[in-house]
């Protein structure tokens, strides 16, 4: 099964051009007909003058994180093996002894998760969340992990993909949404990236959302209240008092 790799994008052609997209082109040598960069109708032409390869798939999409990657899943077939990356990805990582180096071959990486993915009834593959080598493992999980969505594999399915309940977790509720349908979601903890995750760069998907404290806030409550067996409230957020998060509590594969 070919990988499709879709980057959602929005007011950041300069950076998409000068990150993930030549990391991908130029490092991991990427087919580019295989890679699809979703953008909003007035930002078209401006995002293919900018790539500047007609190789490259444009697609006109919508705005919102939550409501893109639902029109993405929409757009393929269903079942169809993606990995989603955000548009300002620096450098994938790999975990060797206790230092992080480049990771050698994305294509490689792809079927591995996919082999992986099959064998373990799963259908949703995330990285580890920070680039901190400290804190990562040559492990793989198999359980209710969170995946982060800018980094993320997974085999298209619409009823899970097109759930927009939560446009500022939207990470969260794909990673549990997963894990209660297929029993797992899978996490390969030898593996980051560097990105601006929630960092100075304007623009971005995430840029049209609300996400002030108290709409976090009543986000996070909603989720805690749905998912209230599955998930708390992130210790180390409430210790501040100045940002609010959510953490999954410790649970099993269910898939075997």
């Amino acid at each position: 099964m070919d990988c499709k790799i879709v980057i959602p994008s929005l007011a950041r052609a300069d950076i998409l051009c000068e990150r993930t997209l030549p990391l991908l082109l130029e490092l991991y040598e990427i087919d580019p007909t295989t890679i699809y960069v979703f953008v909003v109708e007035d930002e078209l032409e401006e995002y293919k003058n900018k790539i500047n390869n007609d190789k490259v798939n444009v697609i006109v999409g919508v705005k919102g994180i939550a409501e893109q990657r639902a029109f993405i899943s929409n757009y393929f077939e269903h079942n169809q093996f993606i990995l989603t990356l955000d548009d300002d990805i620096r450098r994938i990582s790999e975990l060797e002894g206790d230092k992080l180096f480049d990771l050698k071959n994305l294509k490689e990486l792809n079927e591995i998760v996919l082999e992986v993915l099959k064998h373990n009834n799963s259908a949703c593959c995330g990285i580890y969340p920070t680039n901190n080598p400290f804190f990562m493992k040559a492990t793989i999980y198999h359980n209710l992990k969170f995946c982060i969505g800018a980094m993320r594999w997974y085999l298209n399915d619409k009823e899970i993909e097109t759930n927009c309940d939560y446009s500022l977790l939207e990470d969260y509720s794909k990673s549990i949404q997963y894990y209660l349908k297929y029993g797992t979601v899978t996490r390969l903890n030898y593996i980051a990236i560097d990105h601006d995750c929630n960092g100075p760069l304007k623009g971005g998907l995430k840029s049209v959302n609300n996400r002030s404290y108290y709409n976090k806030s009543l986000e996070c409550h909603r989720f805690l209240d749905e998912y209230k067996l599955y998930s708390r409230l992130n210790d180390r957020y409430l210790k501040t008092g100045r940002k609010i998060d959510i953490a999954f509590k410790k649970c099993r594969s269910k898939s075997n």
